[in-house]
Protein backbone atom coordinates (compact mmCIF):
# COMPACT_ATOMS: atom_id res chain seq x y z
CA UNK A 1 0.00 0.00 0.00
CA UNK A 2 2.88 2.32 0.84
CA UNK A 3 4.40 1.77 -2.59
CA UNK A 4 1.08 2.41 -4.32
CA UNK A 5 0.60 5.73 -2.53
CA UNK A 6 4.13 6.78 -3.32
CA UNK A 7 3.78 6.05 -7.03
CA UNK A 8 0.25 7.60 -7.43
CA UNK A 9 0.19 10.84 -9.41
CA UNK A 10 -2.42 13.63 -9.53
CA UNK A 11 -3.34 15.86 -12.46
CA UNK A 12 -0.62 18.05 -13.84
CA UNK A 13 -1.18 21.81 -14.24
CA UNK A 14 -1.42 21.42 -18.02
CA UNK A 15 -4.07 18.71 -17.68
CA UNK A 16 -6.09 20.94 -15.33
CA UNK A 17 -5.86 23.87 -17.72
CA UNK A 18 -6.99 21.70 -20.63
CA UNK A 19 -9.92 20.35 -18.60
CA UNK A 20 -10.98 23.86 -17.54
CA UNK A 21 -10.74 25.08 -21.14
CA UNK A 22 -12.91 22.23 -22.42
CA UNK A 23 -15.46 22.81 -19.64
CA UNK A 24 -15.53 26.54 -20.42
CA UNK A 25 -16.17 25.86 -24.11
CA UNK A 26 -19.03 23.51 -23.25
CA UNK A 27 -20.61 26.07 -20.89
CA UNK A 28 -20.16 28.85 -23.44
CA UNK A 29 -21.86 26.73 -26.08
CA UNK A 30 -24.80 26.03 -23.81
CA UNK A 31 -25.19 29.73 -22.91
CA UNK A 32 -24.93 30.79 -26.56
CA UNK A 33 -27.57 28.24 -27.59
CA UNK A 34 -29.89 29.34 -24.78
CA UNK A 35 -29.43 33.02 -25.64
CA UNK A 36 -30.15 32.33 -29.32
CA UNK A 37 -33.32 30.44 -28.43
CA UNK A 38 -34.49 33.25 -26.16
CA UNK A 39 -33.80 35.77 -28.92
CA UNK A 40 -35.81 33.73 -31.42
CA UNK A 41 -38.67 33.47 -28.95
CA UNK A 42 -38.68 37.23 -28.36
CA UNK A 43 -38.58 37.86 -32.11
CA UNK A 44 -41.56 35.57 -32.67
CA UNK A 45 -43.51 37.26 -29.89
CA UNK A 46 -42.75 40.67 -31.35
CA UNK A 47 -43.84 39.51 -34.80
CA UNK A 48 -47.19 38.35 -33.40
CA UNK A 49 -47.66 41.61 -31.51
CA UNK A 50 -46.86 43.71 -34.58
CA UNK A 51 -49.19 41.64 -36.75
CA UNK A 52 -52.04 41.94 -34.26
CA UNK A 53 -51.38 45.64 -33.81
CA UNK A 54 -51.53 46.47 -37.51
CA UNK A 55 -54.54 44.23 -38.17
CA UNK A 56 -56.54 45.67 -35.26
CA UNK A 57 -56.00 49.31 -36.21
CA UNK A 58 -56.69 48.59 -39.87
CA UNK A 59 -59.97 46.87 -38.99
CA UNK A 60 -61.16 49.84 -36.93
CA UNK A 61 -60.19 52.37 -39.58
CA UNK A 62 -61.94 50.40 -42.31
CA UNK A 63 -65.15 50.23 -40.29
CA UNK A 64 -65.20 53.97 -39.65
CA UNK A 65 -64.03 55.12 -43.06
CA UNK A 66 -66.87 53.26 -44.76
CA UNK A 67 -69.17 55.70 -42.96
CA UNK A 68 -67.45 58.77 -44.42
CA UNK A 69 -70.03 61.01 -46.11
CA UNK A 70 -73.04 59.17 -44.70
CA UNK A 71 -76.07 61.49 -44.70
CA UNK A 72 -79.63 60.10 -44.86
CA UNK A 73 -81.11 63.56 -45.39
CA UNK A 74 -81.58 65.65 -48.51
CA UNK A 75 -80.01 68.64 -46.78
CA UNK A 76 -76.25 68.92 -46.95
CA UNK A 77 -74.88 68.87 -43.41
CA UNK A 78 -71.22 68.78 -44.45
CA UNK A 79 -70.54 65.08 -44.19
CA UNK A 80 -67.55 63.82 -46.16
CA UNK A 81 -63.79 64.29 -46.29
CA UNK A 82 -62.61 67.71 -45.20
CA UNK A 83 -58.83 67.18 -45.08
CA UNK A 84 -56.82 64.58 -46.97
CA UNK A 85 -53.13 64.48 -46.10
CA UNK A 86 -50.33 62.00 -46.62
CA UNK A 87 -50.53 60.70 -43.05
CA UNK A 88 -53.52 62.58 -41.67
CA UNK A 89 -57.18 62.35 -42.60
CA UNK A 90 -60.31 64.19 -41.43
CA UNK A 91 -63.81 63.05 -42.34
CA UNK A 92 -67.33 63.20 -40.97
CA UNK A 93 -70.66 61.42 -41.18
CA UNK A 94 -74.12 62.08 -39.80
CA UNK A 95 -74.52 60.34 -36.44
CA UNK A 96 -77.75 61.64 -34.95
CA UNK A 97 -78.98 58.34 -33.56
CA UNK A 98 -76.08 57.20 -31.36
CA UNK A 99 -77.17 58.96 -28.15
CA UNK A 100 -73.92 60.89 -28.16
CA UNK A 101 -73.40 64.65 -28.19
CA UNK A 102 -70.91 64.59 -31.05
CA UNK A 103 -70.90 68.35 -31.58
CA UNK A 104 -70.60 69.22 -27.89
CA UNK A 105 -73.54 71.61 -27.69
CA UNK A 106 -75.49 69.87 -24.93
CA UNK A 107 -75.46 70.80 -21.26
CA UNK A 108 -76.46 67.24 -20.44
CA UNK A 109 -74.62 65.03 -22.98
CA UNK A 110 -75.56 61.81 -21.21
CA UNK A 111 -79.27 62.45 -21.61
CA UNK A 112 -80.57 61.06 -24.89
CA UNK A 113 -83.81 63.03 -24.42
CA UNK A 114 -81.94 66.34 -24.51
CA UNK A 115 -82.82 68.03 -27.82
CA UNK A 116 -79.17 68.99 -28.31
CA UNK A 117 -78.13 65.35 -28.19
CA UNK A 118 -78.66 63.64 -31.54
CA UNK A 119 -80.22 66.60 -33.26
CA UNK A 120 -80.84 66.15 -36.98
CA UNK A 121 -77.69 66.28 -39.07
CA UNK A 122 -75.31 66.10 -36.12
CA UNK A 123 -71.88 65.08 -37.38
CA UNK A 124 -69.35 62.71 -35.93
CA UNK A 125 -65.97 64.04 -37.05
CA UNK A 126 -62.94 61.76 -37.00
CA UNK A 127 -59.31 62.80 -37.37
CA UNK A 128 -56.59 60.20 -37.93
CA UNK A 129 -52.98 61.27 -37.41
CA UNK A 130 -49.51 59.79 -37.21
CA UNK A 131 -47.76 61.40 -34.24
CA UNK A 132 -45.82 60.66 -31.08
CA UNK A 133 -48.80 61.45 -28.90
CA UNK A 134 -47.40 60.11 -25.62
CA UNK A 135 -43.83 61.33 -26.19
CA UNK A 136 -42.23 57.92 -25.72
CA UNK A 137 -40.03 58.12 -28.81
CA UNK A 138 -42.14 56.18 -31.29
CA UNK A 139 -45.11 57.24 -33.41
CA UNK A 140 -48.72 56.35 -32.78
CA UNK A 141 -51.92 56.37 -34.78
CA UNK A 142 -54.37 58.66 -33.02
CA UNK A 143 -58.08 59.16 -33.47
CA UNK A 144 -59.21 62.57 -32.29
CA UNK A 145 -56.02 62.85 -30.20
CA UNK A 146 -56.58 59.45 -28.56
CA UNK A 147 -54.09 56.66 -29.27
CA UNK A 148 -55.45 53.82 -31.40
CA UNK A 149 -52.15 51.99 -31.95
CA UNK A 150 -48.61 52.44 -30.68
CA UNK A 151 -45.23 51.67 -32.27
CA UNK A 152 -46.28 52.72 -35.78
CA UNK A 153 -43.50 53.43 -38.24
CA UNK A 154 -45.69 54.62 -41.09
CA UNK A 155 -49.30 55.59 -41.80
CA UNK A 156 -49.99 56.49 -45.42
CA UNK A 157 -53.13 57.55 -47.27
CA UNK A 158 -53.51 57.57 -51.05
CA UNK A 159 -56.74 58.94 -52.53
CA UNK A 160 -58.47 57.84 -55.73
CA UNK A 161 -61.38 59.23 -57.73
CA UNK A 162 -64.19 57.20 -59.30
CA UNK A 163 -61.97 56.34 -62.29
CA UNK A 164 -59.20 55.00 -60.06
CA UNK A 165 -56.91 57.97 -60.59
CA UNK A 166 -54.99 59.54 -57.73
CA UNK A 167 -56.63 62.78 -56.65
CA UNK A 168 -55.99 65.57 -54.18
CA UNK A 169 -59.53 66.97 -54.36
CA UNK A 170 -61.45 65.86 -51.27
CA UNK A 171 -64.81 66.08 -53.08
CA UNK A 172 -63.62 63.63 -55.73
CA UNK A 173 -62.33 60.93 -53.39
CA UNK A 174 -64.16 57.63 -53.82
CA UNK A 175 -61.62 55.19 -52.40
CA UNK A 176 -58.61 55.36 -50.10
CA UNK A 177 -55.56 53.15 -49.92
CA UNK A 178 -54.24 52.83 -46.39
CA UNK A 179 -50.76 51.58 -45.60
CA UNK A 180 -49.79 50.89 -41.99
CA UNK A 181 -46.37 49.72 -40.87
CA UNK A 182 -46.04 48.59 -37.27
CA UNK A 183 -42.67 48.16 -35.64
CA UNK A 184 -41.18 46.91 -32.39
CA UNK A 185 -41.00 49.12 -29.36
CA UNK A 186 -38.31 51.79 -29.54
CA UNK A 187 -36.41 50.05 -26.72
CA UNK A 188 -36.13 46.90 -28.84
CA UNK A 189 -34.43 48.51 -31.84
CA UNK A 190 -30.96 47.53 -30.66
CA UNK A 191 -31.70 43.85 -31.20
CA UNK A 192 -29.95 42.40 -34.24
CA UNK A 193 -32.87 41.12 -36.31
CA UNK A 194 -34.49 41.84 -39.64
CA UNK A 195 -37.90 40.95 -38.24
CA UNK A 196 -38.75 44.41 -36.90
CA UNK A 197 -41.70 45.58 -39.01
CA UNK A 198 -45.05 44.42 -40.34
CA UNK A 199 -46.86 46.25 -43.15
CA UNK A 200 -50.47 45.95 -44.22
CA UNK A 201 -52.09 47.72 -47.17
CA UNK A 202 -55.75 47.82 -48.09
CA UNK A 203 -58.12 49.84 -50.25
CA UNK A 204 -61.40 51.08 -48.80
CA UNK A 205 -64.25 52.04 -51.07
CA UNK A 206 -66.30 54.90 -49.67
CA UNK A 207 -69.84 53.75 -50.36
CA UNK A 208 -71.41 57.00 -49.10
CA UNK A 209 -69.27 59.41 -51.12
CA UNK A 210 -70.58 60.88 -54.34
CA UNK A 211 -74.22 59.94 -53.73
Amino acid sequence: MSKILQTSKGFTLIELMISISIFSLVVAGIITSKTRQQGQNITQQQAVEMQQNVRAVMFLMKQELRMAGFNPYSQNYGAGISAAGVNTLTFAFVADDDCSDNDGDSADPGNCADPNVDEEGELDTIIYKLEDDDGDGDNDITKNAVIMAENIQNLGFTYFDEDGNITAATADVRSIQITVTATTDVDEFARATNNTTRTLTTIIYLRNMGL
